[in-house]
């Protein structure tokens, strides 16, 4: 199990070795990419601080300027054919994490700024506060397949372009639901579906489902020149059925910085956990490194952050016990888990970006062989009389390519020992004796537990966005991903009481095409093949996995927003 920590090691050294050259020759701004003001027939492009200004549109308009400016100035805005505004950055602006504009020592045009938003959204004045809507800065809060970690910075760097103007509470709304279907080769086993539990029988082999994936409202109060606070309730049809509630309070927390002023920043309460990207350019179904390892909290977590000139520092820190995705500690009532991250982006003349990162987090729920995820299932369920528990963290590295046309990500992420539910060992938990060191030794400790594959997944994707006609870019997707479990051991099922059926699990593998096509800034379109390979559902893989079964699935949606 140590060769495979010492490897991963030494690709992160190798990372570090690649991206060291690449910091020499470019200068480092703009996180992942341009602010998406996708307007219809208007063209994103992305701003490098290379050059003093970029218009972000392209043919086949030609935006006229609303002012001039020199460089080092503030930010030019362009009048759209529509007769909206969107800015220019000028050399001192940087794009910022993954497409948001801001950074440290520049001084924006305010009211510019706000002619931008309002022409974009609605609003009005309620009391001295401005009340609005953007579908833009909606898109960035509420899309839950890319952006998916990183929403304080997505809050600052809004807030510093002027999208949240100064005393203004932005209210929006998102929906992603779609018709998904599916078949597979082995009753019962759909390796799609089975991420949302008992969505069809166990005897069928075909299955198709109408679902909202989810369906959220976003709030957002930006008041005084360092308080923005953040609350998302959202509604899912896929959660855990009769362990999870269809509603619940997902975000919900306060970011005290400003981008303009200050590097630093600090958010506090319920959030996503800044560890890894985890981002997919699926329109609709989750990575499997997304699935595995995206990290959601259920209590308060503190994050300090640091922000500037395309690199972004982050450390997290947050209570133990079970949180709502992925991070789960030893002890409930102390402080004893916590995340860092790391990103740097470098851009290229072109326009392009190219963005190295990783993360730590301290530990996971792959860290015992009880495999009661859910508050309920554990708080209710009794563990294995053999319980194997210790700390399993996990670690993150990526490197994404981000332009106008093309998009392309590498992503590997892994816990630094193996998941104690994948060792083969008999109903009551205790390891079989070809998995001990000394089969007359400890069943509990992971030092005489002779097992060392760890649970990884790696994730590549690229997407193109061909230019259409009608001046609208249509995205076309293609993602792999490769998840180990176990080994090639081979069990009985404990389910099956003629002892008939034979389960597996070392490894799935899930590769989606896609296409997406933007009808309009409320509005996006899309439709998925997916191909699925293994069938090893994350609760009780020992009795019902099965590396050996196919199916393939066939989703048609729709993402709106205001």
């Amino acid at each position: 199990m140590k060769t495979h920590i010492r490897y991963s090691l030494l690709a992160g050294a190798a990372l570090a070795v690649v991206a060291l050259p690449v910091a020499a020759n470019h200068n480092a701004t703009s996180l992942r990419g341009a602010f998406p003001v996708e307007y219809e027939g208007v063209d994103t492009k992305y701003v490098s601080s290379a050059q003093p200004a970029y218009n972000y549109t392209q043919q086949p308009y030609q935006a006229q300027p609303v002012q001039q400016i020199q460089p080092q100035a503030q930010p030019v805005y362009y009048q759209m054919p529509d007769g909206t505004y969107t800015y220019v950055a000028s050399e001192t602006n940087s794009m910022g994490l993954r497409g948001l504009a801001a950074t440290h020592g520049v001084t924006y045009n305010q009211d510019a700024a706000n002619r931008f938003h309002n022409d974009i959204g609605r609003h009005m004045n309620v009391g001295g506060v401005n009340v609005q809507t953007n579908p833009y800065h909606t898109a960035d809060m509420l899309d839950w397949q890319e952006n998916t970690t990183g929403k304080s910075l997505t809050l600052l760097m809004n807030k510093a372009t002027g999208v949240l103007p100064k005393n203004s509470l932005t209210i929006g709304a998102g929906v992603k639901g779609a018709f998904m279907w599916q078949k597979t080769d082995t009753p019962g086993q759909f390796p799609l579906l089975s991420r949302f539990p008992f969505l069809s029988p166990n005897t069928d082999s075909e299955a198709g489902v109408f679902a909202i994936n989810n369906a959220a409202m976003s709030f957002t109060g930006n008041f005084g020149d360092w308080t923005t606070i953040y609350l998302q309730p959202e509604y899912s049809e896929t959660e855990y059925p009769g362990e999870q509630e269809e509603f619940q309070l997902r975000k919900a927390f306060v970011v005290l910085g400003n981008l303009e002023k200050m590097p630093f920043y600090m958010a506090f309460g319920r959030k996503t956990i800044d560890f890894g990207n985890f981002d997919g350019y699926n329109p609709f179904t989750h990575t499997e490194s997304q699935h595995y390892f995206w990290a959601v909290s259920d209590q308060p977590v503190l994050e300090l952050g640091y922000y500037k000139d395309g690199l972004k520092i982050t450390g997290s820190a947050f209570s133990g016990g079970r949180q709502l995705r992925v991070a789960y500690a030893q002890e409930d009532n102390n402080i004893a888990n916590y995340a860092f991250n790391i990103e740097k982006e470098f851009m290229f003349k072109n326009g392009g970006a190219l963005t190295f990162g990783g993360g730590y987090l301290h530990d996971t729920i792959y860290r015992n062989n009880w495999t009661a995820h859910t508050f309920r299932g554990i708080e209710d369920g009794t563990p294995p009389a053999n319980f194997i528990e210790y700390r399993n963290s996990a670690v993150t590295a990526f490197a994404e390519y981000n332009s106008n046309f093309f998009d392309a990500m590498l992503e590997y992420t892994t816990t630094l020992e193996p998941w104690a539910a994948a060792i083969p060992q008999t109903p009551d938990g205790t390891p079989l004796p070809q998995y001990l060191v000394d089969p007359t030794g400890s069943t509990t400790d992971i030092d005489n537990i002779n097992f060392d594959q760890n649970l990884d997944v790696l994730v590549a994707q690229a997407r193109i966005k061909p230019m259409l006609s009608n001046g609208k870019r249509l995205a076309i997707s293609a993602v792999a991903s490769f998840g180990t479990i176990g080994d090639d051991f081979e069990g009985v099922s404990i389910l099956d009481p003629s002892g008939q059926t034979r389960t597996s699990w070392k490894k799935n593998q899930q590769h989606v095409l896609g296409l997406e096509y933007p009808v309009s800034p409320y509005l996006d379109i899309g439709a998925e093949y997916v191909y699925n390979k293994g069938f090893i559902p994350f609760v009780n893989p020992q009795n019902v996995s099965s590396n050996g079964t196919d199916a393939h699935a066939i989703i048609i949606g729709l993402k709106a927003r205001f």
